[in-house]
């Protein structure tokens, strides 16, 4: 059926310019064509076998293409390797011919090959579920201030308007850009991590594009305070969409950000300011207590390719959590059943000695998860009982078909609430 088409990867630079007329095509007035130009000649990390491409035999065209973007998070200080699964797109005339499914495979055998711990994807709603990804952590919350709630000064005097002074980041900030990314990380348990090659290309290619964004530093007159904040050209709905700020950015300084802000909307014909940030962030909650609405998050697409070395590449994250419960020091075996295979957690004295495949027989600890909603729970996005609230067939064994043996003697449900509790995460675009 697929006789036509070659796959391939990209082989020369020549191929920048080839993606980005397929994606022009495919979705202009959206300059994704743009966005991906910049990113395969640009981006630190990419590589023109990041490219997976399908091309029509008969005219040499681009039918089908996306990107493997590698990114490196971090959960709690533990650096992890991930794919994102980018810039996707099939032209019109070839779709429904299994192509995404064919450079589906030629990815995920790459994600074996490269040992990445997650592969996520940003994309349109139930599509990804077909290739194994689940929705896992927080995307795109909608908190929308109207400009009525703003002032637009909040400086004593002063004619020009606060206390701060604003100004486009440059090169040279990015040491200081470095030290928030710090802040940041440490208040989110799953974070990304961006070193100043990153910072280089976010500062000098993104705000060429459509797609980009514009850093802002402001500085306090009277006080020694410096803080930022990211404005994005593009995204969903009509605000001024802010989607970084400070995370120690002091009440002060907030104010005058959104009074900043209130400006800009009126320059830029923006009918209200829009938090692209954390519930939980400092920007987020004072919007909210001053009357800022908050949407439905969305939330990224995750598939964890292999589950039993990524829980033990976590297994400090693990061990931590244990020592800190009633149950520190435990010895023991907690088996993960996910129906389609097991997962078996051996401790001793409260380390994990080991994550094996589930030995056969039964379990005295043994929690039962479907593979759907493996990902929301180890990555901290759901606790098991609120998960369990719309699934019933993730559960600890003993509460259905356990062997009728007194609850307290337990200790499943106790291992699974400190093991596995819901965290506060946020990722940043590293483009």
């Amino acid at each position: 059926m697929n006789s036509k088409y070659r796959i391939r990867r990209a082989e020369s630079p020549d191929d920048a310019g080839k993606l980005r007329h397929h994606f022009d095509r495919i979705f202009l007035p959206e300059e994704v064509g743009e966005f991906a130009e910049t990113v395969f000649s640009h981006l630190p990390g990419m590589k023109n076998e990041r490219w997976f491409i399908a091309v029509e035999e008969e005219t040499g065209e681009i039918a089908s293409a996306f990107a493997l973007i590698p990114w490196t998070w971090e959960m709690a200080g533990i650096r992890l390797k991930v794919a994102e699964m980018g810039i996707v797109g099939t032209g019109e005339g070839h779709r429904n011919r299994g192509l995404m499914r064919l450079l589906y495979r030629e990815f995920e055998a790459t994600l074996a090959e490269e040992g990445f711990d997650l592969a996520v994807v940003q994309g349109i709603p139930g599509f990804y579920r077909r290739f194994g990804y689940y929705y896992s952590i927080p995307l795109e919350p909608h908190i929308d201030i109207p400009l009525h709630l703003v002032p637009y000064s909040t400086g004593e005097g002063d004619e020009d308007g606060g206390a701060y002074d604003f100004r486009l980041a440059e090169e040279g900030d990015i040491p200081f850009l470095l030290g928030e990314d710090e802040g940041y990380r440490r208040s989110n348990f799953i974070s990304v991590f961006r070193d100043g090659a990153h910072w280089k290309y976010l500062l000098t290619y993104s705000p060429k594009i459509a797609c980009g964004s514009e850093f802002w530093i402001m500085e306090g007159r009277e006080r020694e305070e410096r803080c930022y904040f990211r404005i994005s050209r593009q995204g969903f709905g009509a605000g001024l969409i802010v989607s970084e700020v400070s995370e120690g950015i002091s009440d002060d300084a907030l104010t005058n950000l959104f009074a900043f802000c209130k400006k800009m909307c009126a320059e830029r014909n923006k009918p209200y300011i829009r938090l692209n940030l954390a519930v939980e962030s400092t920007a987020a909650k004072t919007a909210i207590s001053f009357g800022a609405s908050v949407g439905r998050p969305y939330a990224w697409q995750i598939k964890i390719p292999d589950r039993g070395r990524f829980l033990g590449k976590i297994a400090p994250v693990l061990e931590a959590r244990l020592k800190k419960s009633s149950l520190a020091g435990f010895t023991g075996t907690l088996r993960l059943d996910l129906y389609c295979e097991q997962i078996d957690l051996c401790w001793s004295e409260g380390r994990l000695e080991s994550v094996t495949s589930g030995r056969g027989g039964e379990c005295e600890k043994a929690f039962f998860i479907p593979e759907d909603l493996f990902a929301p729970l180890v990555l901290g996005h759901r606790t098991w009982r609120e998960l369990q609230d719309i699934r019933p067939d993730l559960f600890p064994a003993m509460m259905y078909v356990g062997p009728g043996v007194d609850s307290a003697s337990d200790k499943t449900v106790r291992l699974i609430d400190a093991l596995f509790p819901a965290e506060r995460s946020w990722v940043y675009e590293q483009y």
